[in-house]
């Protein structure tokens, strides 16, 4: 039996060559990816001068809206990150992105999310080109680009910096008034580190949506969360935080499975008990 998608068309809203990163896994299942150009600045930017006003999730949600909206049809994609301090491993920053599904056919809206630790995100301020120091190295310049402004956040913002003269032009003109700011640009089409991990979370999207249901056959069955609480293996003690499996629902009825891996208890070392 063909999968319920093949052949259907689905918008991507993006200005930042998303739809390069996204769309190769969604047409191997057979979707036709049409590309809506908007300004999603508007949302809101890395550099901050447009504040997002909305959850990452529903920042997504809505993008995906606006290009079906656009265009007229009755799926629609989009993509949302935030680049900040590690959820998991303290004193790193990693991404997380979020790539919104909307099918109003089967009246589901589905959110696949990845994290990368890779993604290359630097800042420094500086009173002089010199200043810069070894910091073109850690910000891997020219091939991750730069943005750089007034530290008073007075004047212009400048992005997409690739160039050794331009930046050294840019920074010139910044510190006359004061220090400058510079750091990495985080857009998708500015930051190859980025983009791998928006990259794997459409290839987790694509691998989620080839999923049918067992009940209904909606596209789009995987994991909505982890399943915890393990026994330590030395006193007993159940360990709440340990991972024991895998909640598998889907994004239309009630269906739900487990997915346990297979553990039965844990180490001592994952223990409060005998290692407080």
């Amino acid at each position: 039996m063909s999968h319920p998608y093949r052949g259907i068309e689905a918008v991507i809203t993006t200005q930042h060559s998303k739809e390069k990163l996204i769309a190769p896994a969604l047409t191997a299942l057979g979707i036709e990816i049409i590309h809506h150009r908007f300004d999603t600045d508007t949302l809101g930017t890395f550099s901050g001068e447009i504040p997002r006003t909305l959850p990452q999730r529903d920042t997504a949600l809505k993008k995906a809206r606006i290009g079906m909206d656009a265009i007229g049809i009755k799926y629609g994609l989009a993509s949302e990150g935030s680049i900040g301090p590690d959820p998991i491993v303290p004193f790193i920053n990693s991404a997380i992105e979020s790539i919104a599904w909307i099918d109003d056919v089967n009246e589901i809206e589905i959110v696949e999310y990845e994290r990368g630790t890779e993604v290359v995100a630097t800042k420094i301020e500086v009173a002089s080109f010199d200043a810069l120091g070894d910091f073109l190295d850690r910000a891997d310049f020219p091939n991750h680009a730069l943005i750089a402004y007034s530290a008073s956040k007075k004047g212009p913002i400048y992005k997409g910096l690739r160039d050794l003269v331009e930046l050294e032009r840019v920074v010139g003109e910044l510190i006359r008034t004061g220090s400058a700011i510079i750091e990495s640009d985080l857009r998708a089409h500015m930051s190859p580190s980025r983009s791998e991990v928006i990259r794997r979370c459409a290839e987790k999207l694509a691998k989620r949506l080839q999923e049918l249901c067992a009940r209904c056959e909606t596209p789009g069955f995987g994991v909505i969360a982890n399943l915890y609480g393990l026994s330590c293996e030395e006193c007993g003690e159940k360990v709440e935080q340990a991972v024991r499996g895998e909640l598998q629902a889907c994004a239309k009825c009630e269906y739900k499975e487990e997915k346990l891996n297979g553990k039965v208890s844990v180490s001592p070392a994952q223990c409060l008990r005998c290692n407080p």
